[in-house]
């Protein structure tokens, strides 16, 4: 396990399911998210925990070397977590990472939710989900590191 997954996991509370398709998913999972700030990454809700560092985490998401691809999320386009998921090993890490850096300011989340609000169905929304359309932008440049 790298450093950047060991810190995501050591910062980051995962929310309930709410794709409807989890078999361990809760009942009536928007009543089973985790307390404070969050952010919506369409599949389940992402908060913060143990003080996370800003600073600290641009290091490690510079020096990690992508498990099957390699990008830089710094390069001013989107980035899905399809994308995130093959760079970092994992999807579901992806979209921990994708939570934990729209939470700490990094970048800016992008999902159907944030972008159509309720002019679709969630259902629908899911689909785009899905089919990866939860993504990020981040400022062009390397963010001094």
């Amino acid at each position: 396990m790298t450093d950047l997954i060991k810190y995501i996991r050591k910062h980051t509370i995962r929310g309930a399911c709410t794709c409807g398709k989890c078999i361990d998913a809760p009942n009536n999972p928007k009543e089973h998210q985790p307390d404070g700030h969050t952010a919506d990454v369409q599949f389940f809700k992402v908060a913060l925990k143990n003080n996370p560092d800003k600073d600290v985490l641009l290091k490690l998401i510079k020096n990690h070397h992508g498990e099957f691809n390699d990008i830089n999320i710094f390069d001013g386009n989107e980035h899905n977590y399809i994308e995130i998921g093959g760079w970092i090993g994992d999807q579901g890490t992806a979209l921990l990472l994708m939570g934990l850096g729209k939470l700490l300011g990094i970048w800016e989340l992008l999902t159907p939710s944030s972008m159509l609000g309720d002019l679709i169905p969630d259902d629908l929304k899911m689909q785009m989900a899905g089919s990866g359309m939860v993504s990020i932008k981040a400022e062009k440049g390397d963010r001094k590191l």
